[in-house]
């Protein structure tokens, strides 16, 4: 019997592409990819981070917290990517515990992160969008500063958490305090889409506020 070498090679060659791609597949699988539902990844910008005690510090506290873990700290571009389960923890506790390590090396990282509402200027959206920003038990937990109104994106920067230990978690500012208001369907919602940055878009960082 004569046997195709040819195309045994191509068999072969074929089976170890697809074995390379399977593996690199799952490689940014266990990188990125959601592996929980509620379990958000975000972007956290920071004033200060620059160098290798930053990166140390915010790792240490952020692996304090159950459910998260630290998955980039860039000292160039001075952010923070963090993944964390937010019905087990909140996005303000996850803020606040960023925060914390920057007191330990005397720096005020004033973390936030990054909303986006692309309708925002669309028909009457504007105004309905900025009197959930204004409310009163949102800005007892949180900022919500315009970046780009004209593109719908603003910042969201968290006041002091003050953490009560005897009362259950998640405590302060959590992703759903905006996103039921703005993205329910009506009448509980807006109906309008609305996302947290969960990566680096390459946008130029605003000053910090004074």
């Amino acid at each position: 019997m004569k046997i195709n070498f040819t195309g045994v090679a191509a068999v072969g060659a074929s089976l170890f592409l697809l074995t390379a791609r399977m593996s690199s597949a799952a490689d940014v699988e266990t990188t990125d990819a959601p592996y929980k539902p509620h379990t958000p990844t975000l972007i956290f910008y920071l004033t200060g981070a620059d160098g290798q005690k930053d990166t140390d510090v915010i790792r240490a506290s952020v692996g304090k917290l159950s459910s998260a873990s630290t998955l980039e700290v860039n000292t160039t571009r001075s952010f923070a990517r963090v993944r964390f389960d937010s019905h087990v923890v909140s996005y303000h506790q996850a803020a606040q515990a960023i925060a914390d390590a920057g007191k330990t090396l005397g720096k005020n990282y004033d973390p936030y992160l990054i909303f986006s509402v692309p309708a925002y200027g669309l028909s009457d959206n504007a105004a309905k969008v900025d009197a959930i920003f204004a409310g009163k038990r949102l800005n007892t937990r949180v900022l919500v500063k315009p970046l780009d109104k004209t593109k719908g994106v603003f910042s969201i920067h968290f006041l002091p958490l003050e953490f009560d230990p005897n009362a259950p978690s998640p405590q302060g500012f959590n992703g759903g305090h905006l996103h039921h208001p703005i993205s329910d369907p009506p009448p509980r919602g807006l109906g309008l889409p609305s996302t947290y940055a969960a990566s680096d878009d390459g946008w130029d960082k605003p000053s910090p506020p004074k």
